[in-house]
């Protein structure tokens, strides 16, 4: 659909359509997927792993010259099926237990890349050991808010009891995604964001101010908002060195 007239076409596949998502995965698994298990693989040097959601992914190398080999064979692959990189969000890094230490060498930090909304970064356990650690990507956290923000506006006309008991269900669905082993000071984030939102808005209600902070505060002593807990815990190390993402 173009300006409200309906054309035909034989390219791709009407968006919002219940079989693009399919047909999408379907196209993924063999222009990227069983080419890189069946292809690039066997021609690398070191370990390698590829990651796909949907049209998102991430491919790791442990050698620096394998990473660059399939970068370059990347491009000519999706050319050939009429597909190609989003340069602003497609780039090369170092990426690993090692990353840190050459980074501090030319006096830098290691690099970050976002996937699946959170931002991975190089790390340590409390043992000192190497781990990948992941954060909400500033991107999706704005996002949300802005989201969260406008939500809050619209539901003003409600009793606070009933705006509190919509909230906990939106952070519900917020932590079961974002609450995992390392995120939680950004899930508090949010909640405290949150909670200065709705003071702002239930302040709107009328020109006469409806709650003071310490009033505020007593309020949700009756009605909670909820707090973050993790919901789910990994612990594990990577010794990728390099990732495209």
């Amino acid at each position: 659909m173009e300006n409200f007239q309906f054309e035909p076409t034989e390219e791709g596949s009407g968006q919002g359509s219940v079989c693009s998502p399919i047909i999408a995965n379907i196209y993924m698994h063999y222009v990227l997927v069983w080419w890189f298990h069946e292809r690039v693989k066997p021609m690398m040097k070191g370990f390698c792993e590829l990651v796909v959601y949907a049209d998102d992914f991430v491919a790791c190398f442990q050698y620096k010259e394998d990473a660059e080999k399939f970068y370059m064979a990347l491009r000519s692959r999706l050319e050939h099926f009429g597909l190609n990189l989003q340069e602003e969000k497609s780039r090369l890094i170092e990426f690993g237990r090692y990353a840190e230490e050459n980074a501090r060498k030319s006096g830098g930090k290691p690099d970050t890349f976002d996937f699946l909304g959170f931002t991975h970064y190089c790390s340590k356990s409390s043992k000192g050991r190497f781990r990948v650690k992941r954060k909400t990507s500033r991107k999706k956290f704005r996002k949300k808010l802005k989201e969260m923000n406008s939500l809050i506006k619209a539901k003003g006309h409600m009793p606070v009891s009933e705006t509190i008991k919509w909230i906990n269900k939106v952070l519900d669905g917020y932590y079961n995604y974002y609450a995992i082993t390392d995120n939680t000071p950004m899930c508090a984030s949010f909640l405290y964001k949150v909670r200065r939102m709705l003071f702002y808005w239930l302040n709107r209600r009328s020109q006469k101010r409806s709650y003071t902070w310490p009033q505020y505060a007593d309020m949700l002593k009756v009605y909670h908002l909820k707090s973050p807990k993790i919901m789910f815990s990994y612990l594990y190390g990577q010794d990728s060195l390099l990732t495209i993402s």
